[in-house]
């Protein structure tokens, strides 16, 4: 394959029109480069490396930095159907299809053979970002006459606009306006799968907020539950931690990208879909968090706004370091859910007994466990050396999971039991 990336064939007058693709947000639903640098954020070496190829080369040297230290599994990225249907086609009619992308031509290349329908590849390389008008004189060196460019973004309009005919995938706001000026040359049009605001929606997982209700524990132990003030309190605790846990699920799930692709139901999440780009997610979860931690010190109270604080950096690191860690990420999570009892203790000045603070430290513990096994349990291999995506478990340690969430639930009944 990469011979039939750098040898074009003399075309003839009769030759079919050529089938120029964007990669990242038309072929695939997602941003190599983007998901390449997050990554690098938790990768100090990596991440100093990538910006000083940024000073020496620009942005084509800071793509080529980040996909050469952090090689992306491009056997999870989520192809649009609907293009490779049309490219499939394109290549019956006899028609050359040119893998045209601002992405770094290395990894195009690894697309290009991972999928064996490009004859030839155009990409970023060092001193050469592949962008807008740079892509168009790249795009009209190689074809010979008129050519169908199918794309994504506001930086193709350019192509487009040289173009013989056009296709629009998943396209921007400024991109709908370009297809609409010239709709007689439009080929393919593919619309967004699911609207940003769904997405969002989905990625703030308002299904899990139920597990703030831990915030009103203290009032119910406390008889405080006809107290108008305590109430206000605990409802305006249950807000802002639901806002804070919604801004880590989003960071989260984008740190969790390419796991959460390899997983059989994870992958339909809004990130490692592509229904939502990391750039916008993060933007959402700044506003999100930075809301819930101001709400919680000038609405609430100085005490509840250190404890949610607190929470978020727990669980940011969480995120970002203690889940690779076995045992360790268990502990992390029962600490989790403790916090919110230690919230709502905070937010009403209701100091919470130290049982009841074991008996959440057992019980959550075990409940940890028994999300690591049945994670385990569900595994499509069961070979001892499989290991669990982004965790450092393995199966063949199933059992020993299982263990250890028994005698933690066994420990959280003893403690109720002494209290």
């Amino acid at each position: 394959m990469n011979g039939m990336h750098k040898t074009v064939s003399n075309l003839t007058q009769n030759q079919p029109m050529d089938l120029f693709v964007d990669l990242d947000g038309t072929l695939i639903a997602g941003d190599i480069a983007e998901e390449a640098l997050f990554r690098a954020t938790s990768n100090p070496k990596a991440f100093v490396a990538a910006i000083r190829a940024f000073y020496q080369d620009g942005l084509a040297g800071l793509k080529r930095s980040l996909t050469t230290t952090d090689a992306p599994d491009l056997t999870t990225f989520p192809y649009r159907k609907d293009v490779l249907s049309y490219i499939r086609q394109a290549r019956a009619e006899g028609r050359r299809v040119i893998l045209a992308t601002a992405a770094d031509l290395t990894v195009a290349e690894k697309v290009a053979d991972h999928l064996g329908l490009f004859d030839a590849v155009l990409g970023s390389e060092p001193g050469r970002n592949l962008k807008g008008p740079e892509k168009l004189l790249a795009i009209r060196e190689l074809a010979q006459g008129p050519f169908e460019y199918l794309g994504d973004s506001t930086a193709d309009i350019p192509v487009w606009q040289a173009a013989a005919k056009s296709g629009f995938v998943n396209p921007s706001r400024a991109a709908l306006r370009e297809m609409a000026r010239s709709p007689e040359t439009v080929s393919l049009h593919v619309e967004r799968e699911m609207s940003a605001g769904t997405a969002l929606l989905k990625a703030m997982r308002p299904h899990q907020w139920a597990k703030n209700v831990l915030v009103f524990v203290p009032i119910l132990f406390a008889h405080e539950y006809a107290n108008p003030e305590m109430l206000l309190a605990g409802v305006l605790t249950f807000l802002s931690f639901s806002l804070c846990a919604s801004a880590v699920y989003i960071v989260n799930d984008i740190a969790d990208i390419q796991a959460d692709r390899k997983h059989a139901t994870k992958h339909k999440r809004p990130f490692a879909a592509g229904h939502l780009s990391i750039r916008q997610g993060l933007v959402a979860a700044a506003v999100l968090l930075g809301g819930a931690i101001l709400a919680s010190f000038l609405i609430v109270n100085i005490l509840f706004g250190l404890v949610l604080t607190g929470y978020a950096i727990l669980t940011t690191a969480y995120t970002f370091w203690l889940k690779r860690f076995s045992t360790v990420d268990v502990v992390a999570l029962s600490l989790l859910y403790t916090v919110r009892i230690l919230a709502g203790s905070a937010a009403t000045y209701l100091a919470p007994s130290p049982w009841l603070l074991s008996y959440s430290l057992f019980f959550f513990l075990s409940l940890a466990y028994m999300k690591r096994f049945i994670e385990l349990d569900g595994m499509q291999a069961k070979r001892d050396n499989e290991k669990l995506p982004s965790r450092n478990y393995y199966a063949s340690e199933v059992q020993l999971v299982m263990t250890f969430g028994i005698a933690n639930g066994a420990l959280s009944i003893l403690t109720l039991a002494q209290y």
